[in-house]
């Protein structure tokens, strides 16, 4: 198999971070007002310079996305902040691939009593869980990814008796 596909599934907005960004962000800009006026002399304006950089790194972790990629037997992960940040999570070799079902499918009933460490990699959205796929890999991780159709039938190619779309 030589064939590279890539896939992009946006995350959904985490309300709480989005809160604190606001939060952080007009903090900042009541601390700048109080030190230009100059009430508690040089404070505000530091305080104000701190809410600004943790107001800016809240920021790239509101937008963020995943981003699959297959390449020969390989299904790479990364997360992508604001559009503009890439960092690789993790890869998996799809030789290790134990089972992969739609979740909530009865083929992962005998899996739930495993202890298994579960890693999401979705969307998070409820309207979207019925495109949620669990992946059982090396025997120790629960995989949650969405795949669509067409990255479906390429990981089916490579290892059709473990991959189940039921």
């Amino acid at each position: 198999m030589s064939e590279h596909i890539e896939l992009l599934v946006p995350v959904k907005a985490n309300t709480g971070l989005n809160l604190c960004k606001i939060l952080l962000w007009v903090l900042t800009v009541i601390l700048a007002l109080a030190g230009l006026v100059g009430v508690f002399g040089l404070i505000p304006i530091i305080v104000a310079i701190a809410t600004g950089v943790g107001a800016y790194f809240v920021g790239l972790r509101v937008d963020t996305e995943y981003e699959y990629t297959l390449t020969d037997r390989e299904l790479d992960v990364d997360i992508i902040y604001s559009k503009e940040k890439r960092k690789h999570i993790t890869t998996f070799d799809l030789n290790k691939l134990e089972l992969m079902a739609r979740l909530g499918s009865y083929r992962l009933d005998g899996q739930e009593h495993r202890g298994l460490k579960t890693e999401d990699y979705s969307s998070k959205e409820e309207s979207r869980k019925k495109d949620v796929f669990v992946m059982i890999y090396e025997g120790s991780r629960r995989i949650l990814i969405e795949p669509d159709e067409k990255l479906f039938k390429a990981i089916y190619s490579v290892a059709p008796s473990k991959v189940f779309k039921d």
